[in-house]
């Protein structure tokens, strides 16, 4: 009979360090007590927003506690593989014709010819690019370069640089209206979105609260929803002149939003209380709350507007809900910390990137459940599809593949280097 392997409790007191320093002392200890099956119990004091969606977006195995004496940030170093070092391909975009675009190592995003899943391609931007996102003509490429706060713009007729923008400092992930008039980034340290024209032109800066994470924008354009993790609120953006007209109290640590098709709703995933706020466009009031897993982060929408999704990082899990009566109707499990999630174009096939562990989950719609898990390399993050719909491209960040994905065959085509040309 086999032992098992008592766990070693590792206590600290990190309540008198700032947030960045307590998030670099709990990355000590997860690459210190690895192998070692130890759980390390960290005081931290006020409510840990920023360290608790630092952690949890680079895959580590954490989780918060409360007790008489403030906050818990717990952290489990055998629990998961966490991203870590290496700025290889995370994000990324296909466009109509069939390249894939990715960011990779050396300030590079890498153009992949997805017919024949070799790299024809690389493109110079600036420093750290950590998200990009295409035009909705397909033709401009915009590449958020967090380490030198400014935003490249691909022209894809030539994938030539057409220009690099400044924004505000470590500019998150870029979005795209949908009319191609206005492009937004959130600005972290610098509380703000900053607001381009197609073509890179300034148009506004716009103040917003604590920790802004990821700006959406109705499907007509007419608002951009700006969540503050750190407010607890959403900053309310008109489209048309880009003035604040409000803010609307959500849940705790708010992260991610996606619009229903018609741009009535918008449901708001909140990442501290674990649920789904769902506010009424009409009047930007708070409608429903959907309770969700720990770690509530990433939501999607079907594309009729049936059916609400949201990936909870915490719980390893999809809680499903249907948005006529904002009922939940499943939960899905799914591998180590799903960073990220897409619907395929037919409508059949979730697909859930497992960031604390080298796989993808193949989920069928129709029952909810799990078809199979698919080994890619490591740190799977975000996802994109061919035009066609039958293959999913998937970033794997810490090895620096794009994985590829045959959607009919369910099963792995290819792991394509992005780093290196003819790969």
């Amino acid at each position: 009979m086999t032992k098992r392997m008592t766990m070693a409790m590792i206590r600290l007191d990190l309540s008198d360090l700032p947030p960045h320093q307590q998030v670099d002392r709990l990355k000590e200890q997860y690459l210190h007590l690895r192998g070692t099956n130890s759980e390390v119990r960290a005081r931290v004091g006020a409510l840990p927003i920023r360290q608790y969606v630092s952690m949890l977006e680079r895959g580590y195995r954490v989780a918060l506690e409360r007790d008489r004496e403030g906050y818990l940030l717990k952290l489990w170093p055998d629990g998961s593989t966490a991203r870590s070092g290496l700025r290889g391909a995370h994000s990324i975009a296909c466009h109509s014709d069939g390249r894939v675009y990715t960011n990779t190592t050396d300030n590079r995003v890498a153009v992949i010819d997805g017919g024949t899943r070799t790299v024809v391609k690389h493109i110079a931007v600036g420093d750290e690019p950590s998200h990009l996102e295409l035009a909705h003509d397909g033709k401009r490429l915009y590449v958020a370069n967090s380490g030198s706060n400014d935003v490249t713009i691909v022209d894809t007729t030539n994938d030539g640089v057409l220009m690099t923008a400044p924004t505000g400092k470590r500019p998150l992930l870029p979005c795209v209206a949908a009319n191609g008039e206005a492009v937004y980034l959130p600005s972290g340290p610098d509380r703000n979105v900053t607001v381009l024209g197609s073509d890179g032109e300034f148009k506004k800066t716009i103040p917003v609260g604590l920790a802004p994470h990821d700006v959406a924008v109705s499907p007509d354009c007419r608002w951009a929803y700006q969540p503050n993790s750190a407010s607890h609120t959403v900053t309310v953006i008109d489209g048309k002149n880009y003035a604040v007209v409000g803010e609307v109290r959500v849940g705790l640590g708010p992260g991610h939003i996606a619009f229903d098709p018609e741009s009535r709703f918008a449901y708001v995933a909140n990442t501290l209380s674990d649920d789904v706020s769902v506010v009424r466009t009409g009047d930007h009031e708070v409608v429903a709350t959907i309770p969700a897993g720990a770690g509530a982060h990433l939501p999607a929408l079907s594309s009729d507007g049936r059916y609400g999704y949201v990936a909870n990082f915490a719980a390893d899990s999809l809680t499903v809900w249907n948005c006529r009566t904002h009922g939940v109707i499943a939960t899905i499990p799914v591998g180590i910390y799903p960073h990220f999630f897409a619907l395929s174009p037919d409508g059949k096939w979730l697909i859930v990137s497992n960031t604390g562990e080298s796989s993808i989950c193949v989920i069928d719609v129709r029952d909810y459940e799990a078809r199979v898990r698919l080994p890619v390399g490591g740190a799977p993050a975000h996802i994109a599809f061919s035009p066609d719909g039958e293959l999913a491209f998937v970033g794997c960040e810490s090895s620096d593949e794009v994985a590829v994905v045959d959607l009919g065959r369910v099963n792995i085509l290819d792991l394509v280097r992005a780093g290196a040309i003819g790969a």
